[in-house]
């Protein structure tokens, strides 16, 4: 590489980095979804240590460092490398219009240093402050700054052999889904396999590290326990330890594992970035499907079709219920310890699963996903409400699959009929007051501006309001099976009844609000707005 493509680098990552945060300062919510993340992950999160690091900070003055917890620090801190070097190549974030450009105007090796070298420092900035206030605890319990500068000297070569080393696994990624030409529902099959598969073994190996079962396993059978113990025995000679070879090693590895997983990377997103063939993923037939006669009746349930069958061809358009996925793999990985769980918890979980899905699979930002279609949209239609009720009733149809198709025949396998009944007829009242509900966030908080998630560049939902909603579905709901519950074993009491009123009246003002509200902000939307 040469030195004018490094400094051609540098000059891309300051425009990135500059136009980022004028994107942040310009945009109030975001500004301050920005403050309460730097607080509380920043802050309160590391604050959940003190104990735990205080102690750490005392033994490491203690004259013998305790080699096993500080290879657990350094085996914490390569985690944190690869997730943020994984998540950096592959949810790429890039600002502005001006990829054509960029690419024909510097070489692609500047390219992916300027694109690397702003990613990274972004993410650093996140981990930046808990780390400070990590590093000050250790400043506190030694009593002398000594001890908090060898872990950041110890911890630092493996940190950034972590980060280069996720980067070229996320980049690698990237590569091999281009290869191998699958459709994107073949992609998220695989996806979703490999993620669940690593987060049940995961699973199964917390009781035996944990000794909740018979096989003799530790932490430090789990972790590169001696290496990294080795090494750690370099860093803290001089506090007493005694320095052993492999940790020497273990260090001269870490340092060069950072250049060759460089030039990786490098070769690797420089071939993405000019590969002709493009993403292959979707489904690029045209062919039109008729409407079946069970969603022709109405406007709105011809809509609902058209977005089922768009997303039937680009599961893109959906890639925001990666959240929904991932929490539904936590449950899943529990019923590897507890499988009796599938029949006391799973109709419940379908049904909140379904709720979440009704207004989170196309309510969440109406407006944002059809961004290329709003001029035509708000010039030809009179209101929106057909679009809304459309989207609605593409979400219920989904949710419902999940809450009824799951829900009840798990229920019929340990319930008695009268709860299975009760979940059924909840079922789609909570669906229909989910998706209203979905409907009002996604007109509080409109997204309108394309951004890149999970190698996907779209209007993504905003992630305070996505947040929010799933949360929020996950309480509302919970309340409903209790109230079911409660009223299949007690019977029908006054105070049941009371509690059904008022159930039911705050799910159907925040439904049919929501829906209101959002009819009346995007009849008025014009697009000067957008």
């Amino acid at each position: 590489m040469q030195r004018s493509d490094l400094r051609d680098g540098a000059v891309l990552a300051r425009t990135e980095l500059r136009a980022q945060v004028r994107r942040i300062v310009g945009n109030r919510r975001q500004l301050i979804g920005v403050v309460v993340g730097m607080l509380s992950f920043g802050l309160f999160f590391p604050l959940t240590f003190v104990s735990p690091v205080l102690d750490f900070a005392a033994g490491l003055v203690s004259g013998d460092p305790p080699l096993a917890r500080f290879g657990t620090v350094l085996a914490s801190a390569v985690t944190v490398g690869l997730y943020f070097g994984g998540a950096t190549a592959i949810n790429q974030t890039r600002v502005g219009k001006i990829g054509p450009l960029v690419r024909t105007s510097i070489p692609p090796e500047a390219v992916v240093v300027g694109r690397l070298a702003s990613e990274v420092l972004q993410a650093t900035v996140f981990a930046l402050v808990p780390a400070v206030v990590l590093l000050g605890m250790l400043v506190v319990g030694a009593g002398t700054p000594l001890p908090a500068l060898l872990v950041v000297l110890g911890t630092l070569p493996l940190l950034l052999a972590g980060l280069m080393v996720g980067r070229t696994l996320g980049a690698t990624v990237r590569y091999l889904g281009l290869l191998s030409r699958l459709s994107a529902w073949a992609k998220a099959l695989v996806l979703i396999v490999v993620a669940g598969g690593v987060f049940l073994a995961i699973q199964a190996a917390i009781p035996a590290v944990m000794g909740e079962s018979d096989v003799s396993l530790s932490l430090s059978a789990l972790l590169p326990g001696a290496p990294l113990q080795a090494y750690a025995s370099v860093i803290t000679a001089p506090l007493g330890a005694t320095v052993r070879p492999l940790g020497v090693a273990v260090g001269l590895a870490a340092l060069l594992t950072v250049p060759l997983a460089l030039a990786t990377t490098l070769r690797l997103e420089s071939a993405l970035l000019f590969d002709d063939r493009g993403d292959q993923s979707g489904d690029q037939r045209t062919v039109s499907r008729a409407v079946p006669r069970l969603l022709a009746a109405t406007p709105s349930t011809r809509i609902a079709w058209r977005y089922l069958l768009r997303t039937r061809r680009n599961p893109k358009l959906v890639s925001h219920l990666s959240m929904v996925l991932f929490g539904g793999l936590a449950f899943v990985g529990s019923l590897v310890t507890q499988p009796d769980l599938l029949t006391a918890l799973g109709p419940g979980g379908a049904l909140v699963a379904g709720s979440v899905l009704a207004g989170a699979t196309y309510c969440l930002n109406p407006m944002g996903d059809d961004r290329d279609q709003l001029p035509l949209l708000l010039t030809s239609t009179a209101s929106t409400r057909h679009l809304l009720r459309g989207r609605v009733l593409g979400g219920i149809i989904v949710g419902g699959v999940v809450a009824l198709g799951l829900g009840v025949p798990l229920g019929l396998l340990g319930d008695p009929p009268l709860r299975v009944l009760g979940r059924t007829l909840l079922t789609p009242v909570v669906l229909l007051a989910a998706a209203g509900t979905a409907l009002g966030i996604g007109a509080v908080v409109p997204k309108f501006e394309r951004s890149e998630y999970m190698n996907v560049e779209r209007a993504h939902p905003s992630t305070v309001g996505m947040l929010s909603y799933f949360f929020g579905t996950m309480i509302v709901v919970g309340a409903g099976l209790v109230l079911v519950w409660l009223t299949v074993d007690r019977g029908p009491g006054s105070f049941l009844i009371g509690g059904w009123i008022v159930y039911l009246a705050v799910i159907a003002t925040t439904g049919i609000g929501g829906y209101a509200y959002a009819v009346r902000k995007f009849d008025r939307l014009t697009m000067d707005e957008v």
